[in-house]
C-alpha cells in the first residue's frame, strides 16, 4: 500500500496564542473553487494570521458584485446587519481575473480599484486591495514552477488558458494545492521578476499577476511553517511505497 505523501496538518501545526501583530485577511474570490482552495491551505499555519477566503454569491463574479458582497459583509444594509467588523491591521483583498471586466473607458476592474482606494482613505489602518491576474488566477500557479513568462505561441495551441496551465505543470496533472502551495516563496519571486504594468491603464500586462503582493503578506506569517512542511514532504517522498 502506498503511503500518504500529503501533510497531516493537525499534527504539523501546533496552536499558539496570537500576538498584537495578529490580523485577519478577507479574500473575496471571483471563482468558487480554484482561488478558495488555494488560500484555505494557509489558513491554520499561523496563530497570528486568520485567512478567510470567501466564495462569490450565487456565481456573481462581476467585480461590482464582489464589491457589493464586501459592503454587505462589513457594513450591512437597510435590511441586514453587518456580519463582521474590521479592526486596524486587517486586510480586504479581491482576487479577480482580467476577462471581460476590463472593457470600456471606466472598466469594472478600475471601479473596484477606485473603491479600494476610497476605503483606504477612510481608514489607512485597514488595507483594501485588488489582486488582478491577467488573464486568470491560474497564471499564479504557473509561477510556482517557472521563472519566465509563458511562451505565447505554445499557449495559443490550447483552446483555453487553463488547458495550457494544466499541461505545463505537474506533468499534465494540474496544480495540486496540498502538494505545491508550499512553493509560495518561489511563486512570489518568479511572479515579481516577471511582473509588468500596462502604462495605459496601470493594470497587469498579459501573463502578469498582482497575487504576489497578497502572497508576500501571507508568507511573512507562514514562512517557518512552510519550511517545516517542505521538509516533511521531502522526508515522506523518500519513504518506500
Amino acid at each position: 500500500m502506498q503511503r500518504n505523501k500529503y501533510l497531516s496538518r493537525g499534527r504539523l501545526y501546533e496552536k499558539q496564542e496570537p500576538t498584537k501583530e495578529a490580523k485577519k485577511i478577507y479574500i473575496f474570490c471571483e471563482g468558487n473553487t480554484t482561488e478558495y482552495d488555494y488560500f484555505i491551505y494557509f489558513r491554520e499555519m499561523s496563530s497570528n494570521l486568520d485567512i478567510i477566503p470567501l466564495k462569490n454569491i450565487e456565481n456573481q463574479s462581476d467585480p461590482n458584485k464582489l464589491q457589493k458582497h464586501a459592503e454587505l459583509k462589513f457594513c450591512g444594509n437597510e435590511t441586514q446587519n453587518a456580519e463582521c467588523t474590521l479592526l486596524n491591521g486587517d486586510e480586504v483583498w479581491f482576487a479577480i481575473d482580467t476577462d471581460e471586466w476590463n472593457k470600456g473607458k471606466h472598466s469594472k476592474i478600475q471601479e473596484l480599484k477606485d473603491f479600494c482606494l476610497s476605503e483606504c482613505a477612510k481608514n489607512p489602518e485597514i488595507k483594501w486591495q485588488v489582486a488582478q491576474s491577467n488573464p486568470s488566477f491560474e497564471i499564479w500557479f504557473y509561477y510556482h514552477f517557472y521563472n519566465q513568462k509563458c511562451d505565447e505561441i505554445f499557449v495559443k495551441t490550447f483552446p483555453h488558458f487553463k488547458g495550457f496551465i494544466n499541461k505545463s505543470i505537474n506533468n499534465g496533472g494540474g496544480f495540486n494545492t496540498k502538494k505545491y502551495s508550499v512553493e509560495l516563496e518561489t511563486a512570489i519571486l518568479n511572479t515579481e521578476n516577471n511582473f509588468e504594468l500596462n502604462p495605459e491603464n496601470n493594470q497587469p500586462t498579459l501573463y502578469s499577476t498582482e497575487v504576489y503582493l497578497l502572497g508576500k503578506v501571507i508568507f511573512s506569517f507562514v514562512k517557518e511553517k512552510l519550511e517545516q512542511a517542505k521538509k516533511k514532504m521531502e522526508e515522506q517522498s523518500q519513504l518506500p511505497d
